[in-house]
């Protein structure tokens, strides 16, 4: 049987580090597309193709890629993740418009696009409810919007194509390899030292999935796509809510640190946090049958034992 060929962007991130070395397991063969500037793992070396492309326009990628194909591209590259990215061209140029793009070269290798979508393309609910695909998106805000645009444009473009492709709306992601400033790596570092963490009160209620069970859902997806077609857009959420401030303190309680080192409201709230973003999972787990296998606890735990290097 034939390996699987897979085209990954987004390969140096925290999610795609961990899908990469999830389809070398899998004995895939994995190309990375990525900007000059980009830096793999020097695992990777030898395992992982690379083709670099300073241009990503739909020409410049047609030219990049003129001799490529593959089975199927797993989109996770974006831009605005990080708080200081909010340059509105940027924005527009990567989230917007590169799905569509993507969509047309798939039809062209004849291949199934996979792409991670965001929990801030929903608009903030109006009470606390799960929010499910058909919830009303945001409008708002650059970064929410212009990925909520993406996909939908990339559905309309792939449905008019006949391209097979699932967006997955990923609420929120955590696991060993985030970037330091996000929240789990923050307290790690901070309270190995013993030293006190500032954070944001720690109100608000988000919807906190492992990172293996993400990319779980990421190769189910694709399989499901290469035995159904059509075009679909799932959330990848548990549809449990749980606190900022629960979460640091399960954090603290992991690594034997005092809660008296959790600077709770030492930090603003960011303009774009919203007290509640809970997802309802139950479209894909009933049309995929895909279920989070990790509650919060255990990927906590699990986390922080890769982050420290502690076994177990």
């Amino acid at each position: 049987m034939a390996k699987s060929s897979v085209l990954v962007t987004g390969a140096s991130g925290f999610i795609g580090n961990h899908l990469v070395d999830r389809l070398l397991a899998d004995d895939a063969v994995v190309t990375a597309l990525v900007r000059p500037e980009s830096s793999l793992p020097e695992r990777w070396r030898g395992r992982v193709d690379t083709i670099q492309c300073d241009d990503w326009s739909e020409q410049g990628l047609r030219r990049t890629l003129a001799s490529f194909a593959c089975d199927t591209v797993f989109h996770l590259a974006a831009y605005g993740v990080r708080p200081t990215h909010r340059d509105v061209d940027s924005m527009i140029r990567i989230n917007t418009e590169l799905p569509a793009t993507l969509v047309r070269l798939c039809q062209l290798w004849n291949a199934r696009l996979v792409m991670s979508g965001t929990f801030s393309e929903y608009m903030k609910p109006a009470s606390n409810e799960l929010l499910m695909e058909l919830s009303p998106l945001e409008a708002h805000k650059l970064y929410g919007s212009s990925k909520a645009a993406g996909g939908l444009i990339a559905s309309a473009v792939a449905t008019a194509l006949g391209v097979g492709l699932r967006s997955l709306r990923l609420f929120k992601v955590y696991g060993a390899g985030e970037a330091s400033h996000r929240l789990l790596p923050a307290l790690v570092h901070g309270l190995k030292q013993r030293q006190r963490v500032p954070i944001s009160s720690g109100t608000q209620i988000l919807d906190f999935v492992y990172i293996d069970d993400v990319i779980e859902a990421l190769l189910r997806a694709d399989d499901h796509i290469r035995d159904h077609g059509t075009v679909a857009t799932w959330n990848v959420a548990t549809g449990q809510g749980h606190s900022v401030s629960h979460f640091a303190q399960l954090v603290a309680d992991t690594m034997n640190a005092g809660h008296d080192l959790l600077g709770f409201g030492e930090i603003a709230m960011r303009k774009d946090d919203e007290p509640w973003l809970v997802g309802d999972p139950g479209l894909m787990q009933s049309q995929l049958g895909w279920h989070p296998g990790i509650d919060l606890e255990t990927g906590v735990a699990a986390s922080v034992a890769a982050i420290t290097g502690r076994a177990g």
